[in-house]
């Protein structure tokens, strides 16, 4: 597996380009910000990429998207309760202070569990709602990683004080579909650095602390 790890934009955001070595198959997961040094990346990975595919529709997520489906003229895929609020860019902009361009548009809905192919790499899609709705993240068993979004990560979880969120549900989601992982899988997060199933399961003060 190639796994190239971009963090953009002003939230500091985990872009990454997964790409089946054998294949040269390519899939961006959330590009959230700096199109042109994501195309850039991708561009020295050789890959060619098939699909862009997004945990969630905050804006620090999804905000390459557009300019990166013109680049690529690939299919977005998400989950169908994100889109509500892919649709809602705009204003989620406005309330940062930011603008907001085009607005992506969705081509294929992922379901809980749907096996999402990024070449011979399969990830499985695991609904972990609770920071946003429709949040997914994505298991490849085979490669041993877990690209988490914004549900887990080292030493956190995602916040819940934005519409859609909850923190019983994120802890549900945490504890049934995350932790259920094994310890040694790689957590790849929408923030921040690289930690393990294990090491959160026993270190992070949000589990750890008796909140499930």
């Amino acid at each position: 597996m190639i796994l190239e790890k971009l963090t953009v934009g002003p939230f500091q955001e985990s872009c990454y380009i997964i790409g089946d070595e054998a294949t040269g198959t390519g899939a961006l997961f959330d590009p959230g910000d700096e199109a042109m040094r994501i195309a850039l990346a991708v561009e020295q990975t050789n890959l060619e990429i098939a699909q862009i595919i997004i945990t969630h529709a905050h804006i620090d997520h999804v905000g390459a998207v557009a300019a990166l489906v013109d680049e690529y003229a690939c299919p977005v895929l998400m989950h169908a309760e994100a889109e509500p609020m892919l649709k809602q860019l705009p204003n989620q902009a406005l309330m940062m202070g930011l603008r907001f361009g085009k607005v992506p548009a969705v081509d294929a809905y992922v379901e809980d569990e749907e096996v999402v192919h990024v070449g011979d790499l399969a990830f499985q899609a695991l609904y972990t709602p609770g920071h946003a709705p429709g949040h997914l993240a994505f298991y490849s068993r085979e490669e041993g990683v877990v690209i988490s979004g914004d549900a887990l990560f080292a030493g956190g979880v995602g916040r819940v004080d934005l519409p859609g969120g909850s923190m019983e549900v994120l802890m549900r989601s945490i504890r049934e579909r995350l932790l259920a992982l094994p310890d040694e899988t790689r957590v790849l997060s929408g923030h921040g650095p690289e930690t393990t199933i294990g090491e959160e399961r026993t270190g992070n003060p949000f589990l750890a602390g008796g909140l499930l």
